[in-house]
């Protein structure tokens, strides 16, 4: 009870300083007045302690096992693992809130702090926005949905945490994915004031273009997680569903890739002023969108939260989000307008304008997908769409963007000169390579034919750009592997997005050769009896049950080659009888056995076996990704030394 009140009295203290500094931010903003703007600085970072603070009462509730504390009864339980207890702190609907205000107030302070002496008038707007929105949450949570709601009796032990989250990646998916969707309102407060300050110019989006990626790295890495652990616990066989929640989680991302893409036109030519804005806010309210959806339970999803009063909330915040944003936007209308038109398509910006279309209309397919149920419901004749309709609204889109992964890099500000033979020879070798490797294989499928050589096209590009650095190293002084390094550190933003590209190709290649080449067989094993699926044989050895901590399981035996793999049905006597499926995988680079036990009957076991190609690569490629965002945005240069060549068909040394 000690513990539920001094939360309380935390967010209620945070919840009057972050509406202070949102006032007078505002009022600093509209005067200019760097006084006013730093008492509201201060204001917010006092509101960012009070929820660290907050934070640290509702873990401590968590883990001393404060059953008095509602949250703490409905999430965790005494048999949980320290670990998963830690983890119930985002596995609620209350709790994941108070992250979501706490990474936002944190991150928000640190964006603050770095604007203050660029531009008053700017950071000081941005921190009314910063503080409005974490005011909203905090009103959510002090007079909707609390994190330190009382129970009227003490019980003895809780509910418990659903089996499916009782798994290592409890602990890695959400943090981050949380913690990319609240990153999202850093650079959508930094476009909002830049609108209220009457600021077009690039200043803004130099300032926020850090953090705009730091969104993207966090959402990309949540994506990669929650791919890998529907693909390790849900035992279906794939890694992505289409499912409503995946889909929010994936739109805010396709925005931000265009954005953090077009920044740099307007960096270096001063075009897309009204792309980037758009973009920007699009992401954001995409973020809140996703949310409502998940909170509201208006459309089905294994990852959505139990249905509460959240939705209508969430749904009267994006209504004013848009509201603001779109005003904001329609104000400023007349002054978006680039001062330096797009000289030719086929250009440096050209591409880029190119691949806003393509990711703006890939968000649009994907939204349309994910409302149709909502939409077409209230005419009383619901209808869902499947993963066909993805594939054949995406297929397209997702060719054309490979296409400009190969092309765009090699492409000149303004206009190309010179032969596309010339400038595309070692690309064109490449996918022609490949194409004709796949032809020799006996490949058939149309999809592969034509995605493969694209992203092997795009690996060349990325490949000969970092042969091209580590020749010109060769020429200076001193040993190789230390002028390369100074190349490299003084390159790294152009680097690191090769190795972000480099990454998605990988990826790509995972998520082509997963889909097209997949098999799968559903068998009854009696002891000594096998099945095979492409080139693999498992043989069924036998049944074992054993008792695991918090759960019973029954485990099923397979021999495959020089190992045994084991599929389980675990179950979970806490929390009445749950069961879930565990599923065995043998992963290779070249592909996985995946194994599901779907039931038992006496001495038989009824199984399902896939054989997934080139899974692995999702994650290696996921995880360059990573490597490319933080080498390029994150790691400072130790020094300033000799500059690299010019990517190919540049007019200027890339900075």
């Amino acid at each position: 009870m000690v513990l539920a009140g001094l939360g309380s009295a935390f967010l209620l203290a945070s919840l009057a300083l972050v509406v202070l500094s949102a006032g007078v931010g505002l009022v600093a903003g509209r005067g200019d007045d760097h006084r006013l703007a730093a008492v509201g600085r201060r204001a917010f970072y006092a509101g960012a302690a009070g929820l660290v603070g907050a934070s640290a009462v509702l873990l401590a509730a968590l883990l001393t096992r404060d059953f008095t504390v509602a949250y703490v009864f409905e999430h965790s339980d005494r048999s949980l693992s320290i670990p998963l207890t830690a983890a119930a702190f985002y596995g609620g609907q209350e709790g994941s809130l108070l992250y979501w205000a706490l990474l936002l107030s944190a991150m928000g302070s640190v964006s603050l702090a770095a604007g203050a002496a660029a531009s008053v008038r700017l950071t000081a707007y941005a921190n009314a926005v910063l503080a409005g929105i974490v005011a909203f949450f905090l009103v959510v949570m002090v007079f909707v949905a609390s994190p330190f709601a009382l129970l009227p009796v003490t019980p003895t032990d809780g509910l418990g945490l659903n089996p499916l989250l009782r798994d290592g990646g409890m602990l890695i998916h959400p943090p981050f994915l949380l913690a990319g969707y609240s990153a999202f309102a850093v650079p959508f407060a930094f476009a909002i004031a830049a609108l209220l300050a009457g600021r077009q110019d690039a200043a803004w989006v130099a300032h926020t273009r850090r953090y705009a990626l730091v969104a993207w790295g966090l959402q990309s890495v949540g994506l990669t997680l929650g791919m890998w652990w529907a693909y390790h616990v849900l035992g279906w066989g794939g890694y992505w569903g289409w499912d409503p929640v995946e889909n929010a989680a994936l739109m805010p991302w396709l925005a931000t890739t265009a954005y953090i893409h077009s920044a740099q036109v307007q960096e270096r030519r001063g075009t897309l002023r009204a792309w980037n804005f758009g973009l920007v806010i699009a992401a954001f309210l995409l973020t809140i969108l996703g949310t409502f959806l998940v909170r509201s339970g208006v459309l089905p999803s294994v990852h959505s939260f139990a249905v509460s009063p959240l939705g209508p909330w969430f749904f009267g915040f994006l209504v004013a989000a848009v509201a603001v944003s779109g005003a904001a936007l329609a104000r400023r209308s007349g002054q978006l307008r680039s001062p330096v038109p797009v000289e030719a398509a086929a250009s440096r910006e050209g591409a880029f304008l190119l691949q806003n279309v393509l990711l703006v209309a890939l968000t649009a397919a994907v939204l349309w997908g994910t409302l149709l149920p909502l939409i077409s419901g209230m005419t009383g004749r619901e209808l869902v769409v499947g993963a066909p309709y993805y594939e054949r609204a995406g297929a397209p889109i997702m060719l054309a963007l490979l296409a400009l992964l190969a092309v765009g890099p090699l492409l000149p500000w303004r206009r190309v000169r010179g032969g596309w033979l010339k400038l595309l020879r070692w690309q064109l070798a490449g996918a022609a390579l490949v194409l004709a490797a796949l032809l020799a294989g006996g490949v058939r499928q149309p999809g592969a034919l034509v995605a493969l050589p694209l992203v092997a096209a795009g690996l060349v590009t990325c490949l000969l750009e970092y042969g091209r650095g580590a020749a010109f190293a060769r020429r200076l002084a001193g040993p190789w592997p230390a002028a390369a390094v100074r190349v490299l550190g003084q390159n790294r933003r152009r680097y690191g997005a090769y190795l972000a590209h480099f990454g998605i190709l990988v990826v790509a290649a995972g998520l082509i050769g997963s889909h097209v080449w997949q098999q799968s067989r559903e068998v009854t094993l009696r002891p000594g009896e096998s099945v095979t699926v492409g080139a693999h044989t498992l043989t069924y050895e036998g049944m074992a049950s054993r008792s695991a901590g918090d759960h019973d399981e029954l485990v099923a035996r397979l021999r495959l080659g020089d190992e045994t793999l084991e599929p389980a049905r675990l179950t979970y006597p806490s929390l009445g009888g749950q069961a879930l499926t565990r599923v065995a995988i043998r992963s290779t680079p070249l592909d996985d056995v995946y194994v599901v036990l779907a039931g038992a009957d006496g001495d038989g076991v009824a199984v399902t076996v896939f054989v997934n190609p080139l899974v692995t690569w999702i994650w290696v490629g996921g995880a360059l990704l990573v490597a490319g965002v933080l080498l390029g945005n994150l790691v400072r240069p130790e020094a300033e030394v000799e500059r690299a060549p010019a990517p190919v068909g540049a007019t200027a040394p890339a900075r």
